[in-house]
């Protein structure tokens, strides 16, 4: 199946291809959806080399899965839900290595403060900084449902959680998010 760019392709079409071994297929997949995932990755992990290779490993992972697709979701939920399991399996990982409580204790937190950041960089930027500061649940959710306009039911399908979670897990980070709002000094700030 010689699908060019895949550009009008859908999704679940160039699946079908990936399933039959078609490259050309993968490729137009890849190009469609590498950077939306890839700044999704970003967001979790933190670090753009361990976002790339998170990115490649979900990309294996669609070329081997592609023929096990069931149509349950939509396929960009089915390729956000293998990244963030890939992410968070190597987050974990990453943890095991963690630095005992008195040297992390004494690493001193250079970072800028709410008010120097708001001062010199813009209002994006502040929000960016502050979502950074947010737990993994509560960045991933608000991640999914801004950055990629995830509906609560697409969210919880990526997620592998409830729906009713969501919404709690979106609520709480939302409300976490307006109180580092106004601590920068953004008054009447709504998220």
């Amino acid at each position: 199946m010689k699908l060019g760019s895949g550009g009008g392709t859908p999704d679940g079409k160039l699946l079908d291809g990936i399933a039959k071994g078609d490259r050309d297929a993968f490729t137009a997949f890849y190009q469609r959806h590498n950077r939306a995932l890839f700044a999704f990755l970003v967001k979790l992990v933190r670090e753009r080399e361990l976002a790339e290779e998170v990115l490649s490993e979900t990309m294996l992972e669609v070329w081997r899965q592609a023929g096990r697709f069931e149509g349950k979701s939509s396929v960009t939920t089915w390729l956000f839900s293998i990244g963030h399991h890939k992410a968070v399996s190597r987050l974990r990982k990453k943890r095991e290595v963690a630095l005992d409580d008195d040297v992390a204790a004494a690493i001193e937190d250079q970072a800028p403060g709410p008010d120097s950041i708001a001062a010199g960089q813009g209002m994006s930027r502040l929000l960016q900084g502050l979502m950074e500061k947010l737990s993994l649940d509560h960045r991933e959710i608000l991640h999914l449902a801004y950055f990629q306009e995830f509906s609560v039911q697409e969210i919880a399908d990526t997620l592998d959680l409830p729906e009713n979670t969501v919404k709690t897990r979106m609520f709480y980070a939302r409300q976490k998010l307006k109180g580092m709002l106004e601590a920068a000094g953004v008054k009447g700030a709504s998220v």
